[in-house]
């Protein structure tokens, strides 16, 4: 019997930089696809949920939209999203998963946990394998040529490991598709900078300019564009990948997390690095 497998679309990006406007983009698509979200957001109230249901796109009562909230999936909602992933595949009925990652998450965490899930085996694996397809940023140009120097800011000396900067950095860093949001809102000039800078800290990832997350879908489903074998180069991606979760292993991580383990110094995880609020 063949392994259904279902691709998975993971969306990152810094707050306000266009990630739900491109999730109504994709499910308002007139194609047929089914696709299942799964939306995380920080604050006890999802506003990335509630933004999505008033696009009028998912219905209120339909399971098509899982709400992650009150904390990060790259850290204190692993669990969680692990367990969502699970109850999609066993619903049989979808074609394609997109996450919306919260604003501040780390990426790579998230793909970590992605790709550990079909080998897992088990229960987890009974109704399919998940097959990370993609990982897309979106990235605000307007917010990046006004608060960060068209991007200057993110080649400078010395940024710390809690610095907003450092978050922006990690989540171009690590993708395979860039959206440079809002771009008709940046001068041709300056918009020429913020290309040369995104290229300089991810050579590999392909840059498309667009306004209002508007992007044609087929260049960002369905694209293959997420390497394992790439992406496994580092010793901190084998560990996670090789460590299946368990109950022991979260209970370790939580030590961890609270000890100030890795980049998540606080028991709030990123809500804490990177000194934001709700």
């Amino acid at each position: 019997m063949n392994t259904i497998e279902i691709p998975v679309l993971l969306l990152t990006g810094y707050l306000g930089s266009g990630k739900t406007t491109l999730v109504n983009h994709i499910l308002s698509n007139k194609r047929g696809i089914k696709f299942a979200v799964i939306v995380n957001d920080i604050g006890e109230v999802n506003i990335d949920a509630d933004l999505i249901q008033k696009g009028g796109v998912v219905g209120k009562k339909d399971d098509s939209l899982v709400a992650l909230q009150n904390g990060c999936i790259c850290c204190t909602l692993k669990t969680d999203l692990i367990e969502q992933m699970f109850e999609i595949m066993k619903m049989q009925r979808f074609d394609y998963i997109v996450i919306e990652a919260s604003g501040i998450c780390e990426p790579e965490p998230i793909a970590q946990t992605l790709c550990s899930i079909p080998h897992m085996g088990g229960a987890y694996t009974k109704y399919g394998i998940c097959r990370l397809d993609c990982i897309t940023t979106v990235v605000d140009a307007l917010r990046l040529q006004s608060e960060f120097s068209c991007g200057d800011d993110l080649t400078r000396k010395g940024i710390d490991e809690g610095d907003i900067e450092n978050l922006i950095i990690q989540q171009i860093e690590f993708c395979n598709i860039i959206l440079l949001n809002k771009a008709a809102e940046v001068q041709p000039e300056e918009l020429k900078r913020i290309r040369q800078i995104i290229h300089t800290l991810q050579p590999g990832a392909q840059i498309i300019e667009c306004n209002y997350a508007d992007v044609d879908l087929d260049k960002i489903i369905h694209t293959h564009l997420f390497n394992f074998e790439r992406a496994a180069t580092s010793a901190g991606w084998i560990r996670g990948i090789e460590q299946q979760v368990s109950e022991e292993e979260e209970k370790e991580a939580h030590y961890h997390h609270e000890e100030g383990h890795h980049h998540h110094h606080h028991e709030g995880g990123e809500v804490e690095e990177y000194g934001i609020g709700t």
